[in-house]
């Protein structure tokens, strides 16, 4: 077995304490949000990496009784249940109790009195459970609130006949009631209750010893008493919510100090790397969990004098798992009953979680996640909230290098061994040997390669000192040893003075987005452009960015350039590319750098 590359770090050695220095904006804007909503009490605290490094409460667990909100104070945690009870799933997965991809009839027969809507429907599993892909309904056939907590047969009696709205695996639809159905699931697998299940292969091994299933269960006096408030009026306590067999999907109780300890373990799971596995399950089951698998939403919005924003949102294996341009990766859960309200979002890429509780229920499900989500702001403003950075492997460093000695003297035999199979077989050796040489007549003999972007360790962008100038180039390695080239592009030279044609070219370019004029049109671009279609893109671009200056100019190769241009309203750049036999614009673009669907 060859050695791994190191797993990526976080770069930045002040970023601990940049995080910390957010603290008291944090506090800041959730004291305005407990003014905003009129909470009876709130619970706040940010994990970073291994422990729960800020902690806030306000208000009272009791009013009554005139107790605090304290890092140990229990509330009702509504669906971030449902995580726990995946868990619990896939740690039976993991024993080799059962398989996810297996009808889930086979382990909790009443599920055959399901009625399916067509012949050919396959049948439940497990996963189409987890993923809310099964085709039940959100809610079975059973009051949600119950004035008594039902027991196992009649919870599971409300299956006969009841239907599916569409075939497994169709659709994602938010289903509670298959959630709630895999806690006698995981009962009947492990031979024990599920509370008894989790509380042992969950809560004890993580140190969650406030955490419990019924409120009798929560020790001391921990447990804050949820309250709901009607129109005009103060808040008033409410009875515990008791959903007996159907708990699995909201049922549980926690404390932020909890919670806490639980997305430690969850954030420990990234990056993949060789040291041993801790905690109750493995870490590349913690990762499969929090893998998008099905998408719920996805949105895009552009603006006008800023970024676009847009995301996409779907489930893992019991998480909620989305992407925006702001992060890429979050996940966690929203909680909601009639008695309080929680959120416990993770950004596992960079190493920090919030969790969010409070007992009242009178506020809407959606206002904790904001809140969460501009906490993430507020704490991503400092810029230390940057992901995990990978290191150049010595094979990717050694192969750029390489590639500055075949840029200054070409060797056929140095090619062969250096490029992939595959690579050589895409790209002529006489194509590749003529770009070497156009490249080292611009810019000479190169050397010293310094990585300047890491993708990851075996991918990355590195800039090469030359004669003339400085040569950024991209590349990427084969994944066995001796490695070898599997791709590279040469991307630009700083240092070379642009020529007089790529000049003219960019000035006029310029000059037609201000205003078009059909006769330099004419003149500076090759016939293959229509002129009714430029003339459109130029005007688009104008109204977009205004008039424009050409600034410095940074070589792409012998006939092409790329300009950094001032304009009214933005700053983009434009690259051109010069007919083969003429100063003709063969190739041109004009956008913002970085430009994409998050710009």
């Amino acid at each position: 077995m060859q050695p791994t590359d190191p797993p990526p770090q976080f770069r930045d050695p002040e970023r601990r304490k940049k995080i910390e220095a957010a603290f008291p904006a944090v506090e800041a804007y959730l004291e305005s949000t407990v003014k905003r909503d009129d909470l009876v009490g709130l619970a706040a605290g940010i994990v970073i990496d291994d422990e729960l490094a800020w902690f806030r409460g306000w208000g009272h667990r009791d009013p009554a009784r005139e107790l605090p909100v304290e890092r140990d104070t229990v509330f009702g945690v509504g669906s971030i249940s449902k995580t726990f009870t995946a868990l619990a799933v896939l740690k039976l997965r993991h024993e080799g109790r059962l398989d996810l991809d297996r009808p889930a009839s086979a382990y909790l027969p009443e599920l055959d009195a399901i009625a399916y809507p067509t012949r050919d429907s396959p049948r439940i599993t497990i996963r189409h459970l987890l993923t809310h892909t099964s085709g039940l309904p959100r809610m079975g056939n059973f009051a949600e609130y119950p004035a008594s907590p039902p027991g196992r047969a009649d919870f599971l009696a409300t299956l006969d006949g009841i239907g599916l709205d569409r075939a497994p695996g169709e659709r994602r639809v938010y289903s509670n009631l298959g959630v709630q159905l895999l806690g006698p699931l995981v009962e009947d697998v492990s031979g024990v209750d599920h509370h008894t299940y989790v509380r042992e292969q969950l809560f004890a091994p993580l140190g969650m010893n406030h955490s419990a299933w019924t409120p009798e269960d929560v020790p001391g006096d921990r447990l804050a008493v949820g309250h709901e408030r009607l129109p005009g009026q103060q808040p008033r306590p409410r009875p515990h919510w008791r959903p007996g067999a159907a708990d699995a999907a909201g049922g549980m109780y926690s404390s932020v100090e909890d919670l806490a300890r639980y997305a430690v373990w969850i954030l420990d799971a990234f990056p993949p790397r060789d040291e041993p596995d801790r905690g109750p399950l493995p870490r590349a089951a913690l990762r499969e969990a929090l893998t998008m698998t099905t998408v719920n939403r996805f949105f895009a919005e552009s603006v006008r004098d800023g970024p676009a924003r847009g995301g996409v949102q779907g489930d893992g294996l019991g998480f909620g798992v989305s992407a925006s341009c702001q992060f890429e990766h979050v996940v966690g859960h929203n909680g909601k009953t009639l008695n309080y309200r929680a959120v416990l979002q993770m950004l596992p890429t960079r190493g920090v979680a919030v969790i969010l509780m409070t007992n009242l229920s009178s506020i809407s499900s959606t206002v904790l996640p904001k809140d969460a989500n501009r906490v993430f702001d507020i704490l991503a403003a400092t810029d230390a909230l940057q992901p995990r950075q990978h290191s150049a492997s010595p094979a990717l460093v050694a192969a750029a290098g390489e590639l500055a000695r075949l840029m200054g003297r070409w060797d056929q035999t140095r090619y062969e061994t250096l490029m992939s199979a595959d690579y050589r077989d895409a790209y002529p050796l006489e194509t590749v040997r003529q770009q070497f040489d156009q490249w080292h007549a611009l810019i000479g003999a190169c050397r010293a390669p310094r990585a300047l972007e890491v993708e990851d360790p075996r991918a990355g962008t590195f800039e090469l000192t030359c004669e003339r100038g400085a040569l950024k180039i991209e590349l990427r390695v084969t994944p066995w040893t001796p490695a070898q080239i599997s791709s590279f592009t040469i991307h630009e030279a700083a240092g070379l003075d642009v020529n007089a044609d790529l000049q003219r070219a960019a000035q006029v370019t310029a000059d037609l987005v201000a205003r078009w004029d059909e006769r330099k049109f004419k003149a500076a671009f090759t016939p293959s452009f229509s002129a009714a279609r430029l003339r459109t893109n130029f005007a688009e671009a104008g109204e977009l960015w205004g008039e424009c200056r050409v600034g410095a100019g940074r070589v792409t190769g012998p006939r092409g350039a790329v300009f950094a241009l001032a304009c009214e309203r933005a700053a983009p750049e434009l690259r051109i590319t010069l007919a083969a036999d003429s100063p003709a614009i063969a190739n041109w673009t004009m956008r913002v750098p970085g430009d994409g669907p998050c710009r």
